[in-house]
């Protein structure tokens, strides 16, 4: 990997040549907004717009065949790393997701409205019976919930879509650091914290959300940065004290099998942490200093 980052890094005609090659490659798009990320946070808008360009047009072929996943992540994460290069806030460009989230879901609705329709309607048919084996079913509350289900699902997938275009940008920001700040990334995502005003507007937008017609779209794309802030806030008080890998590795082997309890269980920690800030409050095993420094040339 250290030879293939020189490589990219040696000018915009290898860089386009990685990105363009790519994303071509049936879902190997990722790596594309990945390296794309990394030459935008390392060069900037004005060597890296003709790699945004010409990287694109494989991922604008995929959207015109009926796929925009790869255009909406690649172009995501130029933004988000666009905007991190500029404020080298990690919070804000964590807020920046939902957002950036909201638009992925409109577009998604607009390109897709077929097949969500056709997949909504499959869950409508299903939800009476799931709902019985539970108890008493409401009528208002089924029927609401059945008009609710296409903008809830484009809401989905575009909170998928962000996380993909954060998780983009997380790798990138790592592989500059290995390359440029060796240990920077760690400091940076273990201070990630997400400001008051940020978790309470995301709190009241992912439960406010489903109770306003039309803005449902809002709930499921709010929890995106909440879920990472709250991953940052495990990372920093296991770099704190020094506990290793061990309880990271059970932390996410856990999410793939009982998500259902541990996302929300890390967004209100998200929260609790943006109002008192736990890690401010935890002391050190060791002492050490803190390199501010985010490698940008």
């Amino acid at each position: 990997m250290q030879g293939l980052a020189e490589f990219i890094m040696r000018g915009r005609r290898q860089a386009t040549l990685v990105v363009g090659l790519s994303v071509a490659v049936p879902l190997l798009f990722w790596f594309g907004a990945v390296v794309l990320a990394l030459v935008l946070l390392r060069r900037g808008w004005s060597e890296g717009m003709s790699v945004v360009v010409w990287g694109a047009l494989p991922a604008l072929a995929w959207a015109l065949i009926g796929d925009p996943t790869p255009l909406l992540v690649l172009l995501g994460s130029a933004a988000l790393a666009l905007l991190l290069r500029q404020r080298s806030e990690w919070s804000l460009v964590v807020m920046a997701t939902a957002p950036l989230g909201l638009v992925f879901a409109l577009v998604l609705m607009a390109t897709l409205q077929a097949p969500l329709q056709q997949l909504a309607e499959q869950i409508q048919a299903a939800l009476p019976q799931m709902l019985s084996e539970l108890g008493e079913v409401d009528e208002a509350a089924l029927a609401r919930l059945q008009t609710m289900l296409v903008p809830l699902l484009a809401g989905l997938m575009g909170a998928t879509h962000a996380a993909m275009t954060l998780v983009s940008l997380i790798l990138a920001r790592a592989w500059q650091a290995r390359l440029y700040n060796p240990g920077g990334f760690r400091e940076e995502f273990h201070r990630l914290r997400l400001a008051p005003w940020m978790g309470v507007v995301l709190v009241l937008a992912v439960f406010g959300g489903p109770q306003v017609d039309g803005l449902v779209l809002l709930a499921p794309v709010a929890t995106v940065p909440l879920l990472f802030a709250g991953l940052a806030l495990v990372h920093g008080v296991v770099g704190i004290k020094r506990l290793g890998i061990g309880p990271l590795v059970v932390l996410y082997v856990a999410l793939l099998f009982v998500w259902q309890v541990l996302y929300p269980l890390i967004m209100i920690l998200a929260f609790i942490d943006s109002l008192f800030d736990f890690r401010s409050r935890l002391k050190p095993v060791s002492g050490g200093g803190n390199d501010d420094s985010n490698g940008q040339g």
